[in-house]
């Protein structure tokens, strides 16, 4: 089990904003007050032994960076969880709640925001994505982008709401 597991959990799905769950509204609000919400909070624990629930298992998951998109600060992604645990098809994707979050706001995620990385995984890079336009830009970040970089919430073409 690795970071490609929370990848393909927040990159793929059939979910329209009618699928919004709990942990997505969460989400939602984390978007908009720029503020990740406590461990405590969170109820964010480590298990002994991993289990099938754990943070790497989860769409808010950043495998590589060990952060989740929800609670705030270093996560253990083998043994840890929280009650924003969100399984593949649980809910909507990542990438499309930062859409539903931009919609509503007129605002752009500011490119810092988006844990953007020079070169994605084959299949994960804004290629890839339904948000990104040939001409360099993205629907949902600022910046400039090249087709092989990726980012935190890639959703892949043909998966998600529809733009």
């Amino acid at each position: 089990m690795g970071a490609k597991e929370s990848a393909v959990a927040k990159s793929r799905g059939s979910q329209d904003e009618r699928d919004m769950s709990p942990p997505d509204a969460a989400f939602l609000q984390v978007l908009y007050n720029k503020k990740k919400i406590s461990k405590d909070e969170a109820n964010y624990a480590e298990n002994e032994e991993p289990r099938d629930q754990s943070c790497i298992k989860c769409k808010f998951n950043l495998g590589d960076e060990g952060k989740c998109h929800v609670v705030e600060g270093k996560i253990n992604n083998e043994k840890g969880i929280s009650k924003f645990f969100s399984p593949k098809g649980n809910g909507m994707l990542p990438g499309d709640i930062v859409w539903v979050y931009v919609k509503e706001s007129g605002k752009k995620l500011k490119y810092e925001e988006g844990y953007v990385i020079e070169e994605g995984a084959p299949g994960f890079q804004c290629k890839d994505c339904k948000y990104y336009m040939y001409s360099g830009s993205c629907l949902f970040i600022e910046g400039k982008f090249k087709p092989e970089m990726s980012c935190g919430f890639i959703v892949k073409i043909g998966h998600g709401t529809e733009v």
